[in-house]
């Protein structure tokens, strides 16, 4: 099979004024940025999955700015919502790309060749941390007994693992051991694909790698206990899938034009 190469990009945190900055980061511009650092280097991804945050005020505006961005890959984006998206404005804006109605659950599944990619929404509303829900695992399992893949890959917004930091682990996933039963139980899942924590980390459930993403904007300390943000270039990760498997990658921009204040 061909290798199906797919790019992530997760937390714009984007607003309606393109010059309002969070925590003093501009972040339209750094989405902007990003973007152009992904077709300067000639890479055509053939899918491209957005995990969550698109907006950090949640403004039909903002979600329509932010749709002009990608319109370059629109025609394969696969967008999913995060703790700071409004799922019915999140729908509006991406009619064409998010089936459903309203503010019910967004997902998504497309092959890639021997490949199923599955997204999982696990946005809770008016809350920070996440939840994944039995019947969201009965669906993934639904999926793979239909599609019967080779092997699968997951994108979510919240990571279903504890990354050791006490601030993020609070307002991860109030039920992720139902997503890591299913991963002990079908070793057909080799990778999870996540945002929320705003920098780029891995661990294992069972077989399946669990990686999280930096923002596309700002970025989180990966040690501290405590809120704390980094002076570090934003980003985003490359998946490639073939029949061998998988390998993925982080691409940061050359430097950090700018220094986040403190919370």
């Amino acid at each position: 099979m061909p290798t199906t190469r797919i790019l992530q990009l997760s937390d714009p945190h984007a607003f309606a004024d393109p010059d309002a900055r969070l925590f003093g980061i501009p972040t339209r511009e750094l989405l902007q940025e990003v973007l152009t650092h992904m077709q300067e280097s000639g890479m055509c991804p053939d899918h491209v999955v957005v995990t969550g945050d698109h907006t950090h005020d949640e403004l039909p505006e903002t979600y329509a700015a932010v749709r002009e961005l990608l319109e370059p890959v629109l025609d394969r984006l696969w967008p999913l919502p995060g703790n700071h998206d409004d799922r019915a404005a999140l729908r509006s804006a991406f009619a064409d790309r998010i089936r459903g109605d309203g503010a019910d659950r967004i997902n998504f599944a497309f092959g890639a060749g021997g490949w199923l990619c599955l997204g999982l929404d696990t946005h809770v509303p008016g809350a920070v941390g996440g939840r994944i829900g039995a019947d969201q695992v009965d669906w993934i399992r639904g999926q793979l007994d239909d599609g019967r893949p080779r092997a699968a890959v997951l994108f979510m917004h919240h990571p279903p693992v504890e990354l050791g930091l006490a601030w993020l682990d609070r307002i991860g996933v109030e039920d992720a051991h139902l997503l890591q039963d299913l991963l002990a139980e079908d070793l057909r899942i080799r990778l999870v694909c996540c945002g929320h924590v705003h920098h780029e980390s891995s661990a294992y459930v069972a077989t399946a790698e669990v990686v999280t993403v930096p923002s596309t904007g700002l970025q989180f300390s990966p040690v501290s206990d405590v809120a704390a943000f980094v002076t570090a270039p934003p980003g985003y990760r490359i998946i490639e899938l073939d029949e061998d498997g998988y390998s993925t990658s982080v691409v940061r921009l050359s430097k950090a034009r700018y220094a986040p204040t403190q919370p």
